[in-house]
């Protein structure tokens, strides 16, 4: 009898310990604007040997790929979907009209849809042993008219937070949809919004606003950057996605309906990335957003041509600091990582964190060269609120003729379907060796096989180690 006391004794301060673990990164985040909720995974996803259980790439080949309504997998994140205080998981990927039909233009690939004709989700509920339980669909989600034009086609990423204030983590699902026919294209594609009504149940909210559908009451913006955190400092939780247009502000009313605001334009070039964070410790969220490094030489050999103009003032990627009332200002450029003359210019992917526990914002960004043509993870330093570029790993070489920007050109013909092709999409963060530092997860489309599930490995000082799957075994027990 003293020895089961003893041992329930022993598990109980495990887990409290991890509890207070993971409440003292989500508060020193929370500190700095930055919001965890999917996004982090917390020392509760270890098993009873002290290793994080995880989706392996097999494991989402054999459940998520097969799944009727998946084309392929793209991301997944873990989040309290139920209210009992411990992660569940979402997982989705690109829908299926997309394999029936594909049709490319200036090197760029889109759909014959814009929209799915069924949702390419899947939500798995864990239980104390870690064990996946994949729920229906069909019990989880009232769409009402939100999905009277299909679910969104191509999703990257989404967000999962708390919207309502009940406790039960919600969905924000951008979509950055692509449709092309008769060599134009569409990128107004439904971007629904679900809060909960209860454990694992949820139900459409309504939009207004900027880019809106009124008859479904749904943002219709192309949005391939997102983030999320109270822009105007009113108590709840606002969304920022980035569009064709600008950077939109989504202002949630407390319940978890959105009035949708461009809050950030410039007079030439779109937006694709956004992270949002205090990066200026002055208690306002600020932005960092663009849509690519400035790259004219190698745009006018690429398969767009003189299609797109670019400038200096049309393509950047750039600090804009808030003022609390959803205004921002135009701070700096970020600088790009460069291998001689060869600019990993376009960032998919940006997060945001504390990595070197100074007290500020860094920034850590997957970025491939034009047309995803080879790729880096790059890491930006917060020095006096402003972002310096201190760290790049390489994942995939770019190749040595490519210097020559028109050589380049002549080999790198589409967005997709290159070997030189590969990038994160979606960055989850977790302390994978246990050593107080925050290290980065490429949790990525099956077919990106050199970064699926890949990681970077933080050493402290803003430098980073890039290690594969298999390199954390110890830390690590892979679902098969």
């Amino acid at each position: 009898m003293l020895i089961k006391k003893f041992l329930f004794l022993l598990v109980s301060i495990f887990f409290l310990s991890i509890n207070l673990q993971a409440n003292q990164v989500v508060n020193k985040a929370k500190e700095l604007g930055v919001l965890l909720s999917g996004k982090y995974i917390d020392e509760s996803m270890k098993n009873k040997l002290g290793k994080y259980v995880l989706p392996s790439r097999d494991w989402m080949k054999k459940y998520v790929n097969n799944d009727r309504a998946i084309f392929y997998r793209e991301g997944g994140l873990f989040g309290d979907l139920d209210g009992n205080g411990k992660l569940d998981y979402i997982t989705w990927g690109t829908g299926k009209p997309c394999q029936e039909s594909q049709n490319s233009a200036e090197g760029r690939i889109g759909c014959s849809t814009i929209n799915a004709y069924s949702l390419p989700f899947q939500v798995y509920s864990l239980d104390e042993n870690l064990n996946f339980k994949k729920l229906n669909n069909k019990d989880l989600f009232d769409w009402g008219k939100s999905n009277d034009k299909g679910y969104p086609n191509g999703t990257s990423r989404i967000i999962i937070q708390d919207f309502n204030a009940d406790g039960i983590n919600d969905l924000f699902i951008p979509n950055a949809s692509v449709e092309l026919n008769d060599g134009k294209f569409n990128y107004k594609g439904v971007n629904p919004v679900l809060v909960s009504t209860g454990p694992f149940k949820w139900s459409a909210s309504n939009h207004k606003g900027h880019l809106v559908d009124k008859k479904t009451k749904t943002f219709q913006g192309f949005s391939h950057g997102s983030d999320v955190g109270d822009i105007d400092n009113d108590g709840d939780l606002d969304v920022v996605t980035t569009d064709f247009t600008g950077v939109i502000c989504h202002y949630n009313d407390g319940q978890g309906n959105f009035k949708a605001k461009k809050c950030i334009t410039r007079k030439s070039g779109a937006f694709f990335v956004a992270a949002v964070g205090d990066f200026n410790n002055d208690g306002n969220l600020d932005i960092v957003s663009g849509n690519a490094h400035y790259n004219a030489e190698y745009r006018k050999h690429s398969p767009q041509g003189d299609v797109v103009k670019e400038t200096k003032n049309s393509h950047y990627i750039a600090m804009y600091y808030g003022n609390g009332k959803g205004k921002f200002k135009q701070i700096h450029k970020l600088k790009p990582a460069k291998v001689g003359n060869f600019i990993f210019s376009e960032a998919p992917e940006m997060t945001a964190f504390d990595f070197d526990n100074d007290g500020d914002l860094d920034l850590v960004s997957s970025n491939v060269g034009m047309y995803y043509s080879g790729s880096a993870w790059v890491a930006y330093e917060n020095i006096n609120g402003k972002l310096e570029l201190v760290d790049t790993n390489i994942i995939l070489e770019p190749l040595d003729e490519w210097q020559d920007a028109k050589t380049w050109g002549s080999m790198v013909k589409s967005e997709s379907n290159h070997p030189w092709n590969t990038y994160c999409s979606e960055t989850l963060l977790i302390d994978v060796n246990n050593d107080g530092l925050m290290d980065l997860l490429c949790d990525n489309a099956v077919q990106h096989h050199r970064m699926t599930n890949t990681f970077l490995i933080n050493q402290g000082n803003m430098q980073f180690d890039f290690v594969t799957s298999d390199q954390v075994n110890q830390w690590v027990d892979w679902l098969q």
